[in-house]
């Protein structure tokens, strides 16, 4: 969510004016995290996301925000705006910081299939911002994949779109103390995996044991089967499952000497 309280502090004049031009305005949405700004060809300020995708939303709160109405955000307007297109996987933590992570709790971070450890090590830390525990994780995974929230929390993104894209936390091996715990990356915040893909798939069984039912007279012989009605020709041969051929009607035309049943020969 974008609180524009700041905004209107990083616009603000001396003498307590609030910028009104759109340039002033996006340069000041520019040195907040996560949203950028711009100015369309009337003048107007537009702010936008750095994610993209049809996940990425965008909130601005007129209550909270002191500058939502100057900004023609009051009550009754469009306070939300969402992406459009493939998104990215995404976490967000449970807790809010600051955290207190015990001397060499870790936690395991997958992005894209791809498994690093991230351990917090400091000593000198007794309690961490969501800012020092965002700091350390990118420069563990060696890329920017961690940022704080305006409430404290944690957010991590894929930095892949679509297909691919997923997220995992899991625990450490072992007695480590667990950051994921400690954080918040736990039940449904663990894991993100919103474009899964599956290989197309047949299941091979091992085919029905069969048995081979042979006409012995010159005349063909009309069978009904459990799979429908079948004409055996004169002195012809049909292939039926074995349980087929405990049918009270084939036993009965072997009893009359017609028809003749005898376990298939495999090749």
């Amino acid at each position: 969510m974008f609180d524009g309280t700041n905004l209107r502090r990083a616009t603000t004049t001396p003498g307590g004016d609030l910028e009104t031009t759109g340039e002033d305005l996006a340069e000041a949405v520019g040195t907040f995290d996560g949203v950028t700004g711009d100015v369309d060809a009337e003048g107007n300020l537009v702010l936008s996301t750095v994610d993209t995708g049809e996940t990425t939303v965008l909130d601005v709160d007129p209550v909270a925000s002191t500058a939502a109405a100057a900004l023609g955000l009051g009550p009754g307007g469009r306070v939300t705006a969402s992406g459009q297109g493939p998104g990215s996987a995404r976490l967000t933590s449970v807790h809010c910081g600051p955290y207190e992570l015990p001397p060499a709790a870790s936690m395991t971070v997958h992005v894209d299939g791809k498994a690093r450890k991230v351990t917090f090590d400091d000593e000198e830390h007794e309690q961490w911002t969501a800012e020092d525990v965002a700091a350390r994780i990118n420069r563990q995974l060696r890329r920017k994949v961690a940022r704080a929230t305006g409430e404290g929390r944690l957010h991590i993104t894929s930095p892949t779109q679509g297909v691919g894209s997923r997220l995992t936390v899991t625990e450490p091996a072992g007695d480590l103390p667990d950051a994921a715990a400690v954080l918040g990356f736990t039940g449904e915040a663990a894991h993100s995996d919103p474009y899964r893909t599956e290989p197309a798939r047949f299941v091979c069984r091992p085919a029905a044991e069969t048995t081979v039912v042979e006409n012995l007279t010159s005349a063909p012989i009309e069978l009904q089967l459990p799979t429908g009605r079948c004409v055996l020709p004169a002195r012809g041969r049909l292939v039926v499952a074995r349980d087929m051929a405990a049918e009270g009607p084939l036993l009965r035309l072997v009893a009359q000497g017609t028809v003749r049943m005898s376990p298939e020969r495999k090749s």
